[in-house]
């Protein structure tokens, strides 16, 4: 890298939301230099010490593309006078600065910070004015201070979400505990913190650290595994093992946590109490449900029944009736079952009889695709979850929901689709928000992977046998014509599939290597499907595979197929963004909820995209270090900084596919780590083919999955938290 040092002569260009900024350096040797770079809260008359390299942009010339920088105020009259008659100082202008900088020259910037009251020594200052200048004057170099003391382990966005929690007091408060960091700001974890405590020389066996880096252990075990608690054996071990300390000390340090209120401890295991709450809310809140009397009793439902089936010319069923009964007369019922049972001819039934009785209701599911899916299959309005509950922001920045147990939401019946998603924390969520009385029918698939975050709501339910379930396990005529879903529940039996019939929607194609495998994926996506069958590659087919790593892995295959589905062309803006390249014409997808992306849908506005959202890049500004994104129902528009969840899209995970439908699925089978290779993650990416399904490997490894009836074992208490409750 190189180095540059100069004074901000100009501020060309500025993002507010980024801090992406262009400017002019004086370097004291002529003309003077452009430099861009991530410069928040840059003012004229700043000095720069800064590091990069030089670019040459197409339309705007040489550049100095700036990396990492130090700032220093001014020391001269000169640029103390620029710096302070810039603006940047609200209530501060240019006579005022002048007047200022006369009087007390380089004693400028402490007259601001400590005697304020001396500017109303000045004609036309009042001392209100004076002091409102003083506390911006603090404001705006809190705010420097703490981007400039954090820069080297945050970006710009983390960095502002400090100053917004803290003020001016975050660098003081971050050296006496970094770890409260972990704790306080979404999207910072101990890793980072722990270098950063490191260097500011924190002891490495402090009780702050060694308290952070249980709940650290907890936090992954949740993110990873899906766990609600760990044994306390396992933490203690884990925790004396990692740093060096005696175990005593790390049980002590776990029971002053309990103390705190922050983990509970008990038989043996240990909890994040936001986890432990959550499966008591759930289970609590369920029971309640069950035995609550229903304000809106329908009678004569077997009538409705056999009018449905006269009115569609149909017959449901024994277990479609069932389900249908149940769910319009108990307060919780569940309906589980695979591909072509019948799930959405029972919720079409269910919400007919809802309607003719004046029963108000909503259809809900964890993702924006589920939602889609549900709605077009039903004919009624669905939202995800979250929509559902609606998002805003408490005083501490934090995302809370709109709907809780003080604002209910106003319908009657809610049915939740695609419910082996939805984990712990939004099913609390979801529940604290629905009404006393209300019916509660969640549908889904349990032989489908758990969710991804923590909690195995769906499963637990099930065992617990304490409410009405009604499994669908008939194929219906019609879904009897399709090899996806014949092969489907053949597999979830553990019966191999059927490949050899080639005239049907289900495919092998046999190829024992990843260059081979590589190459026949990229030319299905290219050619041969869209050719055959005059398809969209990008919108029609979807890669799904185990894992994210290895040559058959999603980092590999995108790379792959952003080369054969979007190369590179004139024209088409790209940029590297951290470590990986976006196109413009890129498939892509947000991996993380972010409540903040702002978006608008047919002229209206608002904010928030969520974990499995898919989109295309449709703009790409380098300039300004912003992206627009548009997705299936809204276009949304990004700054650079939120591009550290946002992935790829041409192939993704298993997990990441949950609750989606894609009209054509490709899944390669190959050497994925034995832990990979079990039956429901098989049955899980199957199963999201909705026209064909294309395997495509060693026909050996899809036997494996099939034969491999591997549990992922969660450890979590709402089972026998439902269990014990009378």
């Amino acid at each position: 890298m190189e180095k540059l040092e100069g004074i901000v002569e100009h501020i060309v260009y500025t993002n507010p939301d980024n801090g992406y900024t262009v400017c002019l350096l004086d370097c004291g040797n002529g003309e003077p230099v452009t430099a861009v770079g991530l410069l928040p809260s840059t003012v004229e008359g700043e000095k720069l010490v800064a590091a990069g390299a030089w670019t040459n942009h197409p339309s705007f010339g040489r550049q100095f593309r700036i990396e990492s920088y130090e700032k220093q105020l001014p020391d001269g009259a000169e640029g103390m006078y620029k710096f302070l008659s810039s603006g940047y100082i609200k209530g501060l202008g240019p006579v005022t600065a002048m007047r200022l900088v006369e009087k007390y020259g380089e004693e400028s910037f402490n007259v601001l910070s400590n005697h304020p009251e001396w500017l109303a020594e000045f004609k036309g200052i009042s001392r209100k004015r004076a002091l409102a200048i003083g506390e911006d004057f603090k404001l705006k170099f809190g705010m420097r201070d703490v981007i400039m003391f954090c820069s080297k382990y945050f970006g710009t966005a983390i960095c502002t979400k400090i100053y917004k929690r803290y003020g001016g007091a975050a660098v003081d408060l971050i050296k006496a505990n970094p770890y409260m960091l972990c704790d306080d700001i979404a999207g910072i974890g101990f890793e980072r913190v722990d270098k950063m405590a490191a260097d500011l020389e924190f002891p490495p066996d402090a009780p702050e650290r060694v308290k952070s880096f249980i709940k650290h252990i907890l936090l992954t075990a949740a993110y990873n595994g899906g766990h609600c608690y760990l044994p306390i054996d396992e933490i203690t071990e884990t925790v004396a093992r990692s740093l060096e300390i005696d175990p005593l000390y790390a049980e002590s340090c776990m029971n002053e946590l309990a103390q705190l209120g922050q983990l509970v401890l008990g038989s043996g295991r240990c909890a994040l109490k936001l986890y432990n709450e959550a499966e008591r809310f759930i289970a609590q809140k369920l029971a309640s449900m069950a035995c609550c009397e229903l304000p809106f009793r329908i009678s004569g439902i077997d009538d409705s029944i056999a009018f449905l089936e006269k009115k569609y010319n149909i017959e449901y069923a024994p277990n479609q009736k069932r389900a249908i009964k149940y769910a319009t007369s108990n307060g919780v019922t569940v309906v589980t079952g695979g591909p072509g049972t019948g799930k959405t001819t029972v919720i079409k039934a269910i919400l007919e009889i809802f309607a003719a009785s004046g029963i108000s209701f909503m259809l809900c599911a964890p993702t924006g695709r589920a939602a889609k899916r549900m709605s077009e299959a039903s004919g009624n309005e669905a939202k995800t979850i979250h929509r559902l509950l609606e998002t805003k922001f408490n005083n501490k920045g934090e995302q809370i929901f709109v709907h809780d147990r003080h604002n209910p939401l106003p319908y009657s019946a809610i049915i939740v689709d695609e419910v082996s998603m939805v984990d712990a924390l939004l099913m609390e969520n979801l529940l604290r928000a629905i009404r006393d009385g209300a019916y509660l029918i969640l549908i889904g698939d349990s032989d489908q992977l758990p969710p991804v975050g923590a909690g195995n709501v769906l499963s637990d339910i099930i065992a617990s046998r304490v409410f009405p379930v009604i499994r669908l396990n008939e194929i219906f005529r019609q879904a009897r014509e399709s090899l996806i879903v014949v092969n489907a529940h053949s597999i979830n039996a553990g019966e191999l599939p059927e490949l050899a019939d080639k005239k049907k929607d289900f495919f092998f194609m046999e190829r024992q290597n990843a260059e081979e495998m590589t190459e026949l994926i990229s030319q299905l996506c290219k050619t041969r499907l869209p050719n055959r069958y005059g398809i969209d590659p990008k919108s029609d087919i979807q890669i799904i595979t185990p894992t994210r790593k290895g040559p058959m892995g999603t980092a590999a295959l995108n790379t792959a197929l952003q080369d054969a589905l979007n190369p590179k062309e004139k024209g088409k803006n790209e940029c590297k963004i951290g470590s990986t390249l976006y196109r413009e014409g890129d498939k892509v997808m947000q991996t993380k909820n972010n409540y903040d992306i702002p978006w608008n849908a047919d002229g209206v506005d608002g904010t928030g995209v969520f974990n499995g959202d898919i989109g295309i890049i449709k703009r790409l500004d380098a300039h300004d270090q912003t992206a627009i994104i548009k997705f299936d129902d809204r276009i949304a528009e990004y700054d650079f900084s939120m591009f550290e969840d946002v992935d790829h899209a041409y192939a993704v995970t298993v997990h990441k596919s949950q609750g989606s439908e894609y009209p054509i699925v490709i899944i390669p089978f190959f050497d994925f780590p034995p832990m990979l290779m079990y039956r429901s993650l098989l049955y899980t990416g199957v199963t999201r083919a909705k026209q064909m399904f294309i395997g495509i490997g060693k026909s050996a490894r899809l036997a494996q999955m099939v034969m491999n009836d591997r549990k992922l074992q969660r450890n979590t208490t709402l089972r026998e938290l439902l269990e014990s409750i009378e």
